[in-house]
Parts: C-alpha cells; sequence; structure tokens
C-alpha cells in the first residue's frame, strides 16, 4: 500500500504497528510522541477501505498494564483446569460488579465506521466526526453529484438508497447457549453504550451472534448464514473493560465455526446485499413437516444459502427428514444434519453418510 517497512525503531519511523511486542519498543514509541502506536486492525481497515483511516479508531493495546499481563494464555492453562467466569470466580465476580455499576450509560454507540452518514433531505454525507481524509470526503462528494454506484456488485441508485436506510436502522444483537447472568451482563452493557436492540432470534437486521458457549445453535447457523459476526461472550466483557464497543475480530469464534468469518466478509464485501449460494446447484427440497429443527426454520436457512424449498414432495429432488409417502422416482431422503453439517462447513457435502433410505 506504497508504505516502507523498517526492521528497526528509528527517526524516520511514523506508525509502530504492535502486537505481543517488546515492552522497550512501547516505551520508546511513547517517549518519542510523534509516532502513532496502531493495531494490526488498522492495517486491515487501510486495506479494505483503499484509504489511511484515523489511527485513534484503533489504537494498540497497551500490553504493560497488569491487567493485561497477568491475563492468561488458555494454551497455558492445565487441560483439567476449569476457565475462570464471573460465575465460578467470586474475585471476577466482585470486579464484574463494579465495573457494571461503574459504568454510566452514554448516548446510542455504533461501532460501524463507514464515512457515510444518511440525511434523509440531503441524501449521502460526509461525517466530520470520523476525521477520515480530505480525499474520502471529496469522493462522497463527487459520487453524489454523479450519482455514481457505490456498491461493487452493481445495484441501481434506488438500490443503493434502500441499502444505506437499511444501514442507518438500528442493529439488532442475540444471544445464544447463554445462562441467565451472563445475559443480564450483556443486556446492560448494550443499555449502556447503545447501539443494539436485543432480540431473541437473528434476522435481517442482526449483525452481532454472542455465544456464551461454542455449542451449535439454530442462532449460530442462521448468523452464519446471514453473515453476522459469531462472537464469544469475552467481548461483552472487554467492552465492558473499556467502556466502549471495542473491535471484534479478536473474539470471534473462527476456530469453532470457520464458515462464519467468510459469510460475514462476504456480507460486509457486498454492502449487505450478498447472497449465499451454497445450495443453488442443489434440486428443489421438500423439508419434512416431522423436522428438527423445526420445518419453517430449516427452510430459513435453505433458502438464504440460495437452495429452493418446494410446497410439496411432487416438485422434489431432495426430501430433508423422516419421510414414508410416495415421492419421485430418483429423489433422495436427507437428513437434517446434511443441511446444518454443509452450513456449518460451507461447503455442499456428499450425500453418502445422511441418506435415511
Amino acid at each position: 500500500m506504497g508504505a516502507q517497512v523498517s526492521k528497526t525503531f528509528n527517526k524516520q519511523v511514523t506508525h509502530v504497528v504492535f502486537n505481543n511486542g517488546h515492552p522497550a519498543t512501547w516505551r520508546k514509541a511513547k517517549k518519542s510522541g510523534d509516532v502513532r502506536l496502531v493495531s494490526v486492525l488498522w492495517v486491515g481497515r487501510c486495506y479494505d477501505d483503499g484509504v489511511r483511516v484515523d489511527e485513534e479508531l484503533y489504537p494498540a493495546i497497551d500490553e504493560t498494564n497488569p491487567v493485561l499481563k497477568n491475563k492468561k494464555h488458555r494454551c497455558m492453562q492445565p487441560k483439567d483446569s476449569p476457565e475462570r467466569t464471573p460465575e465460578n470466580d467470586r474475585r471476577m465476580r466482585k470486579k464484574l460488579d463494579k465495573m457494571m455499576k461503574d459504568l454510566v450509560p452514554k448516548q446510542p454507540l455504533v461501532t460501524d465506521v463507514s464515512p457515510i452518514i444518511i440525511d434523509e433531505e440531503n441524501g449521502i454525507v460526509y461525517s466530520p466526526a470520523l476525521k477520515r481524509s480530505d480525499y474520502m470526503a471529496q469522493r462522497l462528494k463527487d459520487m453524489k453529484e454523479k450519482r455514481e454506484n457505490l456498491s461493487p456488485t452493481g445495484m441501481c441508485s434506488s438500490g443503493l438508497k434502500r441499502n444505506l436506510v437499511k444501514k442507518n436502522a438500528m442493529r439488532t444483537l442475540v444471544m445464544t447457549s447463554m445462562p441467565s447472568e451472563k445475559q443480564q451482563t450483556v443486556g446492560q452493557v448494550v443499555k449502556a453504550l447503545g447501539g443494539f436492540a436485543i432480540v431473541d432470534r437473528v434476522c435481517e437486521s442482526t449483525t452481532h451472534v454472542v455465544s456464551g458457549g461454542h455449542r451449535r445453535t439454530l442462532n449460530i447457523l442462521l448468523g452464519i448464514a446471514r453473515g453476522c459476526w459469531i462472537l464469544s461472550f469475552e467481548w461483552i466483557l472487554w467492552c465492558l473493560e473499556q467502556r466502549q464497543w471495542i473491535p471484534e475480530e479478536p473474539y470471534e469464534l473462527s476456530d469453532q465455526f470457520p464458515a462464519a468469518q467468510i459469510c460475514r466478509l462476504q456480507r460486509h464485501l457486498s454492502a449487505g446485499e450478498h447472497q449465499q449460494d451454497l445450495f443453488q446447484s442443489q434440486p428443489a427440497m421438500f423439508v419434512s413437516q416431522h423436522s428438527q429443527p423445526p420445518t419453517q426454520s430449516l427452510v430459513e436457512l435453505i433458502q438464504l444459502c440460495g437452495g429452493t424449498v418446494c410446497k410439496t414432495v411432487r416438485q422434489a429432488g431432495i426430501c430433508i427428514g423422516k419421510y414414508s409417502g410416495r415421492r419421485p422416482e430418483g429423489s433422495r431422503i436427507l437428513s437434517e444434519q446434511w443441511v446444518l453439517d454443509s452450513i456449518t462447513h460451507l461447503k455442499q457435502l456428499s450425500y453418502d453418510n445422511y441418506d435415511l433410505e
């Protein structure tokens, strides 16, 4: 992207991308006063946006901080040692209660750092509060004048307006695999920091799914299909610690659900209009009325992933779930797990291991 990289810290250095670095490097950068300490997320954002974004939005974490320094890495803990949580650790519970007590509600804060904001009268305008470059401001102005297409997917001028109105709507957050105590914590943090409404089920407005465990749930699968952030509960705790919404990447459950990160990036790159095509090449599917998960949930998952669902088995090439009636010659009966596993791995899995005939 045009930058020069130095192997040593010298007077020509203007930025230090700090991640698990040596404390001496941190101290030198701080002492110089003119050097920007940024996280690796800043580099990624600059690459995604094609401009040099505001460094203050992506500060490096001070790993000399005793709170962070004493934090144990998971892989260093004994395998038979339970993970410390507010539920089983009294000191952590006490600290959490104190942070919740000190947390002062703020005005709604949105983590989306897009330079575009919506003005119903004037259309697209630039937000000076985000401190983006003058170049981006001029670029947006030119686009407004020329009615240039902002979306890489080639949507019309009307399509752009609909997409921007959607971005301006209140985003929703869903909790899954979470005991009531953790749910209360999430509710209090969201109420204090704003920017989200909490709903029970993943829907079109959902952008974040926060999980209290690593169990695959219906909301996790819906979140993957819709390209949502799939995050651990730790993200909420660190947002509470920092008193603000922090970058999600370090807390994404990408190891447990690899497809989640891919679908999220696809949604981001397509400005929210992306349609998964996982089942696009599959024949029409009929979902049994006795299926588990429930029929309507499976239908929604299949359609979100580009599949075609028919109302009668006579039109189907695949029947999902147990079915004992008559069906077209050559059609197959597959377990519901075929749909769920295919979405989890974002791959059309072989029928062989899921055949119910």
